[in-house]
């Protein structure tokens, strides 16, 4: 009896074991496939990364222009992971950067801090930022193993999920506009069709939003927490979720943000169909923050 018992465990540990690495196989694939990011699963915590918001001269391209922006980081020392243009006007901006009309994001990773300040500091980096109208950079620190660590995390949420026998999130449930609400549904329809035409056009499968955020009250930590709980199972449901997490270290305006989180969604279209859902509208009172940056980008670094 003993024996069959240990032979019962050892085969659900094995299943477990190939299932997260099945599952982690899925998620770098994604991330090189899809979301077009180059951040290697595991890397050392001496790395330390930047975050920067672009925004273009006049008349300047623009791909030209982030293409410009990358190879120059790139030959200062930097492996740009991500790069991702605007999709649409960030619906949450921060009061704690300035207030430009921000193009595009590029997140770079650097051996060390210290190899950051020496690039920072370089005449060639102040160079390239005066060739745009702004560039203005926060940088973000994570322990070696995050990205693992996030990961299997959101398999759990996904096969919770799966054995609660809740139903599905997606497809969406779209709400109902009442008779007054029909012309003004109308034309945000419109837009959100047009605005989904235009990025499909960079990228099909992915938008990615990057939030540098700075908590609230008790009060409003429950409520935010009980509303990225609801969010993040539902990004678990569809195998995609948070990609870049981390302690956000302030380089410019001496800003003061919590944390760090770049999230990936299933395409530009899910997300307007996710917005226009009575899931999404009956718990998007529960993002409570002191202060955030919210801004959708999707991918370009494979256009570069």
């Amino acid at each position: 009896m003993a024996s069959i018992l240990l032979f019962v465990i050892g085969g659900i540990v094995v299943a477990a074991v190939a299932g997260v690495g099945v599952h982690l196989w899925n998620h770098a694939q994604l991330r090189r496939d899809v979301l077009f990011d180059r951040q290697a699963m595991f890397h050392s915590s001496d790395a330390f990364h930047v975050v920067s918001a672009i925004s273009l001269a006049p008349g300047q391209d623009l791909l030209d222009g982030v293409r410009h922006y990358v190879d120059g980081v790139g030959a200062l020392g930097a492996e740009v992971v991500y790069a991702g243009k605007l999709a649409f006007p960030a619906p949450r901006k921060s009061r704690q950067m300035p207030d430009f009309d921000w193009q595009a994001f590029v997140i770079a990773q650097y051996p060390t801090r210290d190899a950051w300040e020496a690039a920072s500091s370089h005449e060639n980096y102040a160079s390239l930022k005066r060739e745009f109208a702004a560039v203005w950079s926060l940088g973000m620190e994570r322990r070696a193993g995050q990205n693992v660590g996030v990961a299997i995390a959101m398999l759990g949420l996904r096969v919770r999920h799966f054995l609660s026998g809740a139903q599905p999130t997606y497809p969406f449930d779209a709400i109902e506009a009442t008779e007054d609400q029909r012309a003004e549904f109308k034309l945000r329809r419109q837009f959100l069709d047009q605005t989904t035409v235009e990025n499909e056009a960079f990228s099909k499968d992915a938008l990615v939003i990057i939030n540098f955020q700075k908590k609230g009250n008790a009060e409003q930590r429950r409520a935010d927490s009980k509303y990225g709980t609801r969010m993040m199972s539902m990004l678990a449901e569809v195998g995609y979720g948070p990609v870049h997490m981390g302690r956000p270290v302030s380089l410019e305006d001496n800003v003061d943000f919590d944390t760090v989180v770049v999230v990936a969604y299933p395409g530009i279209r899910y997300f307007m169909e996710m917005v226009q859902s009575r899931f999404y509208t009956s718990i998007f009172g529960g993002k409570q923050l002191n202060d955030d940056l919210s801004s959708p980008t999707v991918p370009i670094l494979q256009h570069l």
